[in-house]
């Protein structure tokens, strides 16, 4: 396991709620890191971690929903645009910024998105550990067509360069290169 503050490469493993989801897909990543204190739950984590992407990345998003829109696609709105706390009537089914809720507990959440093109599953889950035990994110990609493994090509390094520095934000810790982690 990572030194607090530093996120590692983790295994989307048998009991994550996306591991069903591995076979056939065509990207899967996950990452983890080690909390200094325990969220109120996973779903908050998710809230606010998506209110702290940086800037630039909602930029890329509002570019990325332009092109979109001009190739009749779905136009996803902006990450950060989830509200500050977990609503009180919340339920499977609703949009919380880019996702929709799939499924809700207190230790994790599946969000996703789907259209003709591919179909995203992302999962966050709490764990135990030390302080304030381990968070981590999972991603599960499934294409339909020809364009979803075109439009991966950027997605796939970008989502791998940036989940580890947005965990690495949220623990409020430096990016650590090069740091050996431990499944």
């Amino acid at each position: 396991m990572s030194r607090s503050g530093s996120a590692c490469e983790a295994e989307i493993m048998p009991g994550d709620p996306l591991y069903p989801s591995l076979p056939g897909a065509h990207f899967a990543h996950a990452a983890q890191i080690l909390l200094p204190r325990r969220p109120d739950s996973a779903l908050q984590a998710y809230l606010d971690i998506s209110r702290q992407v940086p800037g630039w990345f909602d930029g890329v998003m509002h570019v990325r929903n332009a092109g979109m829109r001009l190739l009749g696609m779905k136009d996803l709105g902006s990450i950060r645009s989830v509200p500050a706390t977990v609503p009180a009537a919340l339920v499977p089914g609703q949009r919380l910024g880019i996702f929709t809720l799939r499924s809700l507990a207190a230790d994790r959440i599946v969000l996703g998105d789907s259209d003709r093109h591919l179909r995203v599953d992302l999962s966050l889950q709490l764990g135990p550990g030390e302080r304030g035990g381990v968070l981590k994110l999972a991603t599960v990609v499934h294409l339909h067509r020809p364009f979803g493994r075109l439009y991966m090509l950027p997605v796939a390094p970008l989502h791998r360069a940036i989940v580890p520095r947005l965990l690495e934000r949220y623990a409020g810790g430096p990016a650590m290169r090069g740091q050996e982690c431990s499944h």
